[in-house]
């Protein structure tokens, strides 16, 4: 059994053994298995356009072939050809399912499996498939279009994961768990609304809040600066919400003061506290 590894850097555990780097047998062979677990069977010409960037050498085919013959070598040095993990297939290559365990597609499973659960349910095979991808897809992998796509692919579906698995967690009763993934999420996507909206309902659940308006404040600024927008109506409604809250909480005025003093800006929270406190009177 081949486990490979795409989140960080390209590596393959069998057999005891662990191939990273120039264990592959060079650049080229290291793109070869990297594409090949990420987009299944590739004829020999798609893996030269993507090898090369859209412009392969005139004799393409006898060089991935080579390529390929130096990878299954660098797999199984012992092996014959013909029981590689590598097989050939209608004029390209591809990785036999049965041996082979890749972490992308452990990440793809655990997310569809999340799917039409409720909650609590949800909640872990989501929590598992974000700690599947702690690591940035292809760290050691330079700049690729393919490369590049991918990242995105994964990093754009790492972030609805996190989100998705904030929002179960609130859901479940977990304010400090759901604000450990959205953390995440707006670490990875500073425009990403609901991670934001999700992080001032946790504070809010834990009591802080102090911290759910300075939530909201980071997300006014990076929705601003990022898209040129304001958060959207129910985000604003909840930042009303803990305008009007007065009972047991912070006082308002400290609250903005406490915000705008971790933001450098303290001069500022004498007016900014009373233009919040006014906006409080006027929505209640």
């Amino acid at each position: 059994m081949y486990d490979i590894q795409l989140f960080g850097r390209l590596e393959v555990r069998t057999r005891g053994v662990r191939l990273t780097g120039r264990d592959f047998g060079g650049v080229k062979p290291r793109h070869i298995l990297a594409l090949l677990a990420l987009r299944g069977d590739l004829h020999k010409a798609e893996l030269a356009e993507l090898l090369w960037g859209g412009r392969p050498p005139a004799n393409h085919q006898a060089t991935v072939e080579s390529y390929v013959s130096l990878l299954r070598h660098r797999l199984d040095p012992d092996g014959p050809a013909r029981d590689s993990v590598i097989t050939t297939r209608n004029g390209g290559y591809s990785l036999v399912a049965e041996q082979v365990r890749v972490d992308v597609a452990r990440f793809d499973e655990l997310v569809a499996a999340a799917s039409g659960r409720t909650a609590h349910r949800a909640l872990r095979p989501l929590t598992a498939a974000a700690h599947v991808a702690a690591r940035p897809l292809l760290e050691d992998v330079e700049q690729h279009d393919w490369a590049d796509q991918a990242r995105e692919q994964y990093r754009t579906r790492l972030v609805a994961t996190l989100l998705d698995a904030g929002g179960h967690a609130l859901t479940a009763g977990d304010p400090r768990g759901a604000l450990a993934l959205t953390d995440r999420a707006v670490g990875l996507d500073p425009v990403a609304e609901r991670g934001w909206a999700i992080a001032m309902a946790a504070h809010r659940l834990l009591g802080d809040r102090v911290a759910a308006l300075r939530a909201y404040d980071r997300c006014r600024r990076e929705l601003a600066d990022g898209l040129g927008v304001e958060p959207s109506g129910p985000t604003r409604a909840l930042f009303l919400e803990l305008l009007r809250e007065d009972g047991g909480g912070t006082p308002l005025e400290q609250a903005v003061t406490a915000i705008l003093a971790a933001d450098g800006e303290s001069q500022r929270a004498e007016s900014a506290a009373g233009l919040l406190r006014r906006a409080a009177e006027l929505a209640a």
